[in-house]
């Protein structure tokens, strides 16, 4: 309820009897004029949780049967927890304690349930029928709470008391986290764990500030936290919260708290041996007490009031009025004794027996769970025979068509081994032409200086014959000299033939110290002279621009050439094709450069040709597939060369622009 006064009752004491009383004419003509169930429960409500649900407590116990019927009449599933929960809370401040907890327990199991969110009243347009049902949770918890207070269990109380606050947290229900935030406060500091108790003391004053109409809560947090700071040693802030305290209690008409506050007073002023001050409030506290009628004998307890009328008399020196209540206070605590000792005997019972039903429960769910287990063991040990079966017969079949399988993957094994040399051997014959041209130049030297050598040896045998040995000298200087250019280009023409056969090999041969550049540039003129070889009429720009600070890099000389010789040819491919087209003013350029970066060599081979359409970019390094025309490429090329990359722990990437030209760049680390 929104009202303030249930969450006075969840600190009040533990009552003695209870005797129903009938409901006065007034009330029930309150509940007579109601148009219809759902106002009737409302009023119900209304009726316990003002004045009869603070003082008269008989009364209250009464009107929610009432409510309590009238929700279980229209099968209204959360009105019929909420009156459980309170007729439980009310049966537990009476000393009620088994026939409390039956109702809280019947409250728990309607509230857990997402089922009872279908049919209810909503008096709170802010709450749906979900946040409704969780808040009656809450509810339950934090009453539950109030029970274990009772019965002295404060494990049990934190316990619930946190799970309260977590529900009404997750909805935003700030009544029922102040109600557990006193909850939680007064149950640490009976533990004596002052910080806990005052950091949630503290949280429970904030939010009972933010609403006016929760004075008499916050009367009950203020003497709560008097209490706290009194543990705490802090005796002057303990007092300045009980005088604010009993100040809330008086403008709220709260004469419950009113009376806590006089207890509190006439304890404080009797330890700091205050006389006048403590038989001051102690007498306050006792005609206060009386004026409560009915909720004097129940709630709490006479045998207190009488013991502190006893010792502030007695500390005033007032004998005769100290005996008095003293004998008082002996006859009503051993009567409050008797009937708490009854009444937790019967908790302890209820206890037990829900602990037997429980367990009952548990055996009952176990052996319906063996149960289904062993059904469903059943079932699957059927269907993995079924499966097993199946299998069976597939494998079978699948062993005959692995034969097959092996023989054509056999087959095509092979043939991919011979597709990969005729790649080989086909950027051979590309380079054929190119080898020719570069062989005959070394070869031009070699017979030119021949030739020249046979004229000398002529001269110098004239010479001898003669007797002009200086003249024979000096000729024979110039044939050793020409016999060491004779042997340099002889040496050269067996390089590129060395490099030819290095080409064709089916497998990759182990690293070397190679001069990377000299490689990229001996290629790149192989390349462009076997193309000039075919077309006299190509002619293109070609720019070089090697780093020398590489010096030599461990690589597969023969297989980085292959990987030159696939991107020289695709670049001269792409602007022999763009030049078909006859584009005014294009000058057809190919670009090569290195460069050192870090631990890596980086070559870059760039041309200004058709480029590489977007949308097959990133197919180039996959095998077989080419851009080339029927019959003019097979498509290994950029995939070999991808692999030699990697092989060699490199990268190779590409970047294109349609119609304006491609860039191939290739990452080889220093090994």
């Amino acid at each position: 309820m929104k009202t303030c006064s249930k969450i006075i009752s969840l600190l009040l004491f533990p009552a003695v009897v209870f005797a129903q009383q009938s409901l006065p004419d007034s009330l029930r003509n309150i509940l007579d004029n109601a148009t219809s169930d759902s106002l009737r429960y409302k009023a119900c409500w209304e009726i316990t949780s003002g004045y009869y649900g603070t003082i008269n407590r008989d009364t209250a116990l009464y009107v929610m049967e009432q409510a309590l019927s009238l929700a279980r009449r229209n099968n209204k599933k959360l009105p019929e927890a909420r009156a459980l929960i309170y007729k439980g809370q009310l049966l537990s401040i009476s000393g009620r304690y088994a026939e409390s907890l039956k109702c809280l327990l019947e409250a728990f199991t309607i509230a857990e349930d997402p089922e009872s969110e279908k049919n209810t009243w909503i008096f709170d347009d802010n709450f749906s029928p979900q946040k409704s049902r969780l808040s009656t949770l809450s509810y339950a918890h934090n009453t539950f709470t109030l029970l274990m207070f009772a019965v002295q269990n404060q494990e049990q109380q934190i316990l619930h008391s946190k799970e309260s606050r977590k529900i009404a947290e997750g909805i935003n229900d700030s009544s029922r986290i102040l109600s557990a935030d006193i909850s939680l406060g007064r149950t640490y500091s009976d533990l004596n764990m002052l910080d806990s108790a005052l950091f949630f003391m503290k949280d429970a004053e904030k939010i009972a500030l933010q609403y006016a109409k929760r004075k008499n809560v916050f009367s009950i947090v203020l003497y709560r936290l008097g209490d706290i700071y009194l543990q705490m040693g802090d005796k002057i802030l303990a007092r300045k919260f009980f005088y604010q305290s009993m100040q809330q209690a008086e403008e709220s008409n709260n004469n419950i708290a009113l009376v806590r506050n006089y207890l509190r007073l006439t304890t404080y002023y009797r330890l700091e041996n205050e006389k006048d001050s403590a038989l001051y409030y102690a007498i306050k506290y006792d005609e206060t007490f009386r004026s409560l009628g009915t909720i004097s004998a129940t709630e709490l307890d006479n045998g207190t009031a009488y013991e502190n009328l006893f010792l502030a008399y007695k500390l005033n020196n007032q004998f005769d009025s100290a005996f008095k209540y003293q004998g008082l206070a002996l006859i009503t605590k051993d009567s409050l004794n008797k009937a708490r000792i009854n009444s937790l005997a019967e908790f302890q019972n209820l206890t037990f027996s829900e602990q037997l039903r429980l367990q009952d429960l548990e055996k009952e769910r176990i052996q319906i769970q063996n149960r289904n287990r062993n059904y469903a063991m059943l079932a699957g040990l059927a269907f993995f025979l079924i499966i097993a079966l199946v299998l069976y017969t597939n494998n079978r079949q699948k062993r005959k068509a692995n034969g097959v399988l092996i023989t054509t993957l056999t087959n095509l094994k092979s043939a991919q081994a011979q597709l990969i040399q005729s790649e080989k051997m086909a950027s051979l014959g590309e380079l054929t032409a190119g080898i020719a041209h570069e062989i005959q130049n070394p070869l031009n030297f070699v017979n030119n200086f021949s030739e020249v050598n046979k004229e000398l040896l002529a001269e110098m045998k004239n010479e001898l014959n003669s007797g002009n040995t200086i003249e024979a000298i000096s000729i024979a200087n110039n044939l050793e000299e020409n016999e060491e250019k004779i042997n340099h280009h002889g040496k050269r023409a067996d390089a590129i033939v060395k490099s030819m056969l290095q080409h064709s090999q089916s497998t990759s041969a182990e690293r070397e110290a190679t001069d990377l550049n000299k490689l990229a540039d001996e290629y790149l003129r192989l390349c462009y002279h076997g193309l000039r070889a075919k077309d006299r009429s190509f002619n293109a720009t070609i720019n070089t621009d090697f780093d020398e600070s590489i010096g030599k890099i461990n690589i597969v000389p023969q297989d980085i050439g292959r990987v030159l010789l696939n991107l020289y040819n695709n670049a001269f491919y792409a602007i022999v094709e763009k030049m078909k087209l006859q584009i005014g003013n294009y000058e057809p350029m190919i670009s090569v450069s290195t460069k050192k970066i870090n631990d890596k060599v980086e070559i870059v081979v760039s041309d200004n040709g058709k480029g590489i359409p977007q949308n097959i970019v990133d197919k180039i390094f996959q095998p077989f597939f080419t851009t080339k025309p029927a019959g003019q490429g097979t498509g290994l090329g950029l995939s070999l060369s991808y692999d030699i990359i990697k092989a060699h722990g490199g990268e190779i990437k590409v970047e294109t622009r349609e119609g304006e030209g491609s860039e191939f760049i290739i990452q080889i680390p220093f090994v």
